[in-house]
C-alpha cells in the first residue's frame, strides 16, 4: 500500500499537499489507532475533528472517513487475520450483507442534516457507555468468547443491525461497528477483545462500500482526495498499530480506552455543537429510546444468556461448554 501511494505522490509531484494539508494527517495519526484498537471508527474521530474544530462540512468529513477507513481498517483486519485473533465470522458476513444495503440506502435515500448526525450519534454512544460500565461493574456479567448459539433467525437479525448501522455509517462515516459491538456485548456477553475485531472487520468492509459509492457512483469525492492522500501512510501503519495492541491489552484496558474516546465525544458534542430546540428535543427522545434498548438487551442477557454462561453453583463454564448448554436448554424447552 505504502509503495503503490509513494509512487502516485512522485509521479503526480503531490508532495506538496502535506504543506497545506497537514492537519489531516496530525488527526488521522490519532484517528487510525482508535480504527484499529476500538469499535469505533476513524470517522468517530475524524468527523468531529472536521466539522467542530477544522471547519469542514460534514458532507466532506464523513466522506474522507469513508475512504480513509477503507484503507486503514481493511489494514488492521489483515492484522486481525494474521494474527488469528477471535472473531465471529457469521456476524461479520451477515452483518456486512444488511450494511451493504444499508449505505445504498443511507447515500441515496436517508439523509439526516447536520448537526443531527453527531447528535444523535454521541448521546448514543454516552447512554452505551452507562450500560457497559452497569454491566462490567455494577453487575460484573460473565462473557463468553463464541455465540452461545447461531438460529434461523440470527441472519436477518444481524442483517437489521447492519442496515441500521450502514445508514448511520453513510451520513456520519461510522456507526456499524459500534452498534454491532453494543448488540455483541450488552445482549449476547460476547467479550470485549471479540466483539471489538468483529466491528473493526465490519467497518472495514462497510468504509469500502461506500468509498466505492461516493468514487464511482455519486462522484462527490473533490478536494477530499487530496485529504485521503495525506492521511494514507499515517493510517496505514496506525490502523495496524491499533490492532496489534488491541490484541495484547485485557479487557479492561479496552474498555477504559472506549469509554474515555465517548467520554470526549460527548463533551465535545455538547461544547461545540450548537443545540436548537429541535436538537433538544432529539436529544431527550435519544436517551430515552437507547436507554430502554440497552436496558432490553441487557435483561436478555440476563434471563437468557447468563444462566448458560454461569450455572447455579457459580462456577462459569468455558465458551464451548456454554453452547453445548445453551442448545440443550432450548430443547428442553
Amino acid at each position: 500500500m505504502l509503495v503503490l501511494w509513494a509512487s502516485y505522490m512522485t509521479m503526480t509531484a503531490s508532495w506538496g499537499l502535506f504543506a497545506e494539508f497537514w492537519p489531516i494527517s496530525v488527526t488521522m495519526s490519532f484517528g487510525s489507532f482508535v480504527a484499529g484498537a476500538t469499535p469505533q471508527g476513524g470517522a468517530a474521530v475524524a468527523f468531529p475533528v472536521f466539522t467542530k474544530v477544522l471547519g469542514v462540512d460534514s458532507e466532506t468529513a464523513r466522506t474522507f472517513g469513508l475512504m480513509i477507513q477503507s484503507v486503514g481498517m481493511m489494514m488492521a483486519s489483515l492484522v486481525i487475520i494474521a494474527r488469528k485473533v477471535p472473531i465471529l465470522p457469521r456476524v461479520i458476513l451477515w452483518a456486512s450483507i444488511g450494511g451493504l444495503f444499508g449505505q445504498v440506502i443511507g447515500t441515496f435515500l436517508i439523509t439526516v442534516n447536520a448537526p443531527y448526525t453527531k447528535i444523535l450519534f454521541s448521546i448514543v454512544a454516552a447512554v452505551f457507555g452507562v450500560a457497559l460500565i452497569l454491566s462490567r461493574w455494577v453487575l460484573k456479567l460473565p462473557v463468553v468468547e463464541v455465540l452461545p448459539t447461531w438460529r434461523s433467525n440470527d441472519p436477518p437479525f444481524y442483517m437489521a443491525i447492519g442496515l441500521v448501522g450502514g445508514i448511520f455509517a453513510a451520513n456520519t462515516g461510522s456507526g456499524v461497528d459500534l452498534l454491532i459491538f453494543v448488540v455483541l456485548t450488552l445482549a449476547i456477553g460476547v467479550n470485549e477483545k471479540v466483539s471489538t475485531p468483529t466491528s473493526v472487520i465490519i467497518m472495514g468492509i462497510n468504509s469500502v462500500v461506500g468509498a466505492m459509492l461516493h468514487v464511482f457512483v455519486v462522484h462527490d469525492v473533490g478536494i477530499v482526495f487530496s485529504y485521503w492522500l495525506v492521511a494514507v501512510p499515517v493510517v496505514a501503519i496506525g490502523a495496524p498499530l491499533g490492532a496489534y495492541v488491541a490484541s495484547r491489552a485485557s479487557r479492561d484496558h479496552i474498555i477504559v480506552f472506549l469509554l474515555a474516546l465517548i467520554g470526549v465525544e460527548l463533551v465535545s458534542t455538547l461544547i461545540l455543537v450548537p443545540f436548537s430546540q429541535a436538537g433538544r428535543v432529539l436529544a431527550m427522545l435519544a436517551i430515552l429510546l437507547s436507554a430502554l434498548w440497552f436496558l432490553a438487551m441487557l435483561t436478555y442477557r440476563i434471563i437468557h444468556v447468563l444462566p448458560v454462561v454461569r450455572p447455579p453453583n457459580g462456577v462459569g463454564v468455558s465458551s464451548h461448554d456454554a453452547r453445548r448448554r445453551y442448545e440443550r436448554s432450548r430443547e428442553t424447552r
